[in-house]
């Protein structure tokens, strides 16, 4: 935790980019599991990363998985299960993903075009919601920056959820973001890479350190 941010580094591929992304203090390591993504980490890869990997929190992130999918993860001894979807989503799908992960382990991340907010039906199945650039073709890691204000206003009128940030941030936009949003957990991605898939130490080190001076002063707003 960086002065009361949470941070979660996503898309870890390697054991190499796992400790990188624990060296400078990430609370959470995200694994995607969507084919399509340039992120993507087989089960079977990481598996065989499994027993190596820092002690951090570990997150499973997949796109409108089967309930068959979500069971394999949960195998794997994952703490959270990120889960990106469609908004059209039948109810009884995400109540399925909620049962199997449980409430308190479920990351809902509904894909919410311009002027699309978070459906209240939605809430009382999962603790934590995270909210990403929305991409007509993409479920995340577009490099593109969100709707901020979409997300303070959220976190403002639901706070007992956890809110998670996520959507283009890096070492030059995370200040501006923390201070538009007050997110209290930050999702970094692309913006720390320097290949897709392939974490840079340097921009994660960067990243940590303009988060550790946007919030040094302690701000209330943060925590």
């Amino acid at each position: 935790m960086i002065n009361g941010i949470r941070l979660k580094v996503c898309g870890i591929t390697s054991l190499v980019d796992a400790d990188a992304a624990d060296a400078v203090g990430a609370d959470y390591l995200g694994f995607i599991f969507y084919a399509k993504s340039p992120r993507h980490a087989p089960l079977t890869q990481y598996q065989a990363m499994k027993e190596r990997l820092p002690p951090r929190k570990k997150v499973a992130v997949s796109v409108n998985p089967s309930v068959a999918d979500l069971a394999a993860q949960t195998k794997l001894g994952f703490d959270y299960f990120q889960v990106y979807f469609d908004p059209g989503t039948p109810a009884s799908t995400l109540a399925a993903w909620a049962q199997m992960a449980g409430r308190a382990r479920l990351w809902l991340a509904p894909r919410l075009p311009m002027g699309k907010d978070v459906q209240s039906e939605w809430l009382p199945l999962a603790d934590t919601i995270l909210l990403d650039t929305f991409h007509p073709d993409k479920p995340g890691g577009t490099g593109e920056t969100g709707d901020w204000e979409k997300f303070k206003r959220h976190r403002e009128t639901h706070p007992t959820k956890t809110w998670i940030l996520s959507g283009g941030l890096n070492q030059h936009n995370i200040a501006g973001a923390v201070a538009a949003t007050g997110a209290k957990f930050i999702d970094v991605n692309s913006g720390v890479e320097q290949a897709p898939g392939v974490k840079s130490p340097a921009k994660l080190k960067a990243f940590v350190h303009a988060l550790h001076n946007a919030t040094k002063h302690h701000n209330p707003a943060y925590g």
